[in-house]
């Protein structure tokens, strides 16, 4: 049932509350409550579990400590993991689109945040007309352990995947041979984490459904960062005969490296670093071959992928056990040395990451390269540091540009004027205004048939209702949740409508709101056939 009106719920005592960080409830009669963060170094000392004790409370990482998301109280990731082309194990192509990337995007699921080197699709071997593949696609449980070892760095896991019966379903994790420590689903789902031959991850499930899944995930720290040892070839697990088509090629590019039958495993990989390190992108691709592997690897040409591309046909050939390893937004090898796999990034990253702007956890911090780079170096970690960095700045200014008991304008920030309204013009995202013959659309009703009676200053407000014109529903029409005070508005989320024209969802209360009486509403702008308006 809708809520009795008015709809713009009074939330009464919000001086009290939200300046000590408490609680907040839309019936100002019931007794407030001081929110307290917890202190997660000291639960991570203690050994502390979560309410359900599948998860730590917090773990120690050489970030700092770290605590899981709360499933029940925090929104869930918005990427979705499902099955479809994310899960196709059927390969990789190389091209000749050497230009490098302005902007890429990228989610990562991970705290602390792997960017830009989560780690979804891994290939190990190559066709003869250079395709990649994946050359044991059986499926093995992912190792699990009671706890994490003192050699391991640990993350929290947090995605939402979408589960078919029947259907595996790709999801990234953090590394090469990484392993489950912990695990919960939300709703509690019977799931089973897989791993193919070239450590690729799957989740199955006997059920359908969407589901939130919180991990916690232990991996060797050696595996980010280690020196290759001085093993000899007989040490090293035996490589398969690779195409023959593959053999005059690779012995023209093995030259122009300068490998040798004398050299010792790791001095051919040290060599291939250095020379696919070297590579520079370029607007004009490289044709002077018949032959992709050739075209890349002796003109030194390419971005991220072409690198390790050719590095990964090279080593192979040379009898090192290899793997190209890529994301939406990276790509890096995996070098074998008979007891580890080695993670090595050849650069070539894009300019950019169109990430999360407000994403404030804390990133991983690897042991150092053990890799010399040449001048100008483009590494994934380089393009991690800007990012940070542009986020960092991005925050300074914002707070800069408030003037002392303003609220901040990282949020959406206040208007004197309602936004919405029979003929009010919406803000960006707003459908795009009739044309002057066509009728006028007709003025949306904004019904909320279910909120969150209480509420924590930083902490989600969920809220579900209904936008409906003459009687029909409002489809893909955006929904913004307001807070007023003092004849001001601030809009603090936003939801959209599904084909049914209803929202249901969370938005999180920002800790900066300023104190006094607040007024909820929830507004929209419409769309092609419904006008604005806004609940009363």
């Amino acid at each position: 049932m809708p809520l009795a009106a008015p709809l713009a719920v009074p939330l009464a005592g919000l001086i009290a509350t939200l300046a000590l960080g408490g609680a907040l409830r839309a019936d100002s009669s019931q007794a407030l409550h001081e929110y307290l963060e917890p202190d997660a170094s000291e639960a991570a000392a203690l050994g502390a579990t979560t309410p359900s004790g599948a998860l730590p409370a917090a773990i120690e990482t050489p970030s700092g400590a770290v605590t899981p998301p709360d499933v029940h109280t925090t929104p869930p990731p918005a990427r979705v993991y499902e099955p479809g082309p994310a899960s196709d194990t059927s390969g990789f192509r190389p091209d000749r689109d050497t230009k490098r990337p302005e902007i890429e995007r990228y989610d990562d699921p991970f705290t602390p945040t792997l960017t830009p080197y989560k780690r979804m699709f891994a290939f190990d071997a190559v066709r003869a007309d250079y395709s990649l593949y994946v050359r044991a696609t059986s499926l093995r449980a992912v190792a699990t352990s009671a706890g994490a070892r003192d050699t391991d760095d640990r993350f929290f896991g947090d995605m939402s995947i979408l589960l078919r019966q029947g259907e595996d379903v790709r999801i990234p994790t953090v590394g090469p041979g990484a392993r489950i420590v912990g695990l919960v689903t939300s709703p509690a789902t019977d799931v089973t984490v897989l791993a193919d031959g070239a450590d690729n991850w799957f989740l199955r499930a006997n059920a359908s459904g969407r589901v939130r899944l919180v991990a916690e995930v232990a991996i060797d720290r050696s595996a980010f960062a280690s020196d290759f040892p001085d093993v000899s070839w007989r040490e090293l697990a035996p490589v398969a005969l690779q195409p023959t088509e593959h053999d005059a090629p690779y012995r023209e590019v093995a030259r122009a490296i300068g490998l040798t039958a004398a050299n010792r495993p790791k001095e051919v990989v040290t060599k291939l670093v250095e020379y696919f390190r070297s590579f520079a992108p370029s607007s004009e691709p490289p044709n002077e071959h018949d032959d992709v592997y050739l075209d890349l690897a002796l003109s030194k040409k390419g971005v991220c992928r072409h690198r390790s591309f050719a590095f990964l046909v090279t080593a192979l050939h040379a009898g090192i056990a290899t793997r190209l390893v890529h994301n939406e937004a990276h790509a890096w090898v995996e070098v074998f040395d008979g007891s580890r796999w080695h993670r090595i990034d050849l650069g070539g990253a894009a300019v950019d990451l169109a990430d999360d702007p407000r994403n404030e956890r804390p990133p991983h911090r690897p042991p150092p390269d053990r890799f010399g780079w040449p001048t100008g170096r483009d590494s994934g970690s380089d393009l991690a540091h800007r990012e940070r960095q542009e986020q960092a700045a991005t925050r300074e200014k914002e707070r800069s540009t408030n003037a002392p008991g303003e609220p901040d304008v990282s949020s959406p920030g206040p208007s004197t004027a309602a936004p919405f309204g029979p003929s009010g013009d919406g803000a960006s995202g707003d459908p795009p205004p009739a044309d002057p013959g066509t009728p006028p659309r007709p003025i949306s009703n904004v019904a909320v048939e279910a909120i969150d009676r209480e509420l924590f200053k930083g902490k989600p407000l969920r809220l579900r209702g209904r936008v409906e014109a003459d009687g029909a529903a409002c489809a893909s029409a955006r929904v913004d949740v307001l807070l007023e005070a003092d004849g001001v508005e601030r809009r603090i989320g936003s939801l959209a409508t599904d084909e049914r024209g209803i929202f249901d969802g969370e938005v999180v209360v920002p800790r900066d709101v300023p104190v006094g009486d607040h007024r909820l509403f929830v507004g929209t702008p419409g769309n092609r056939s419904c006008g604005a308006g806004r609940s009363r």
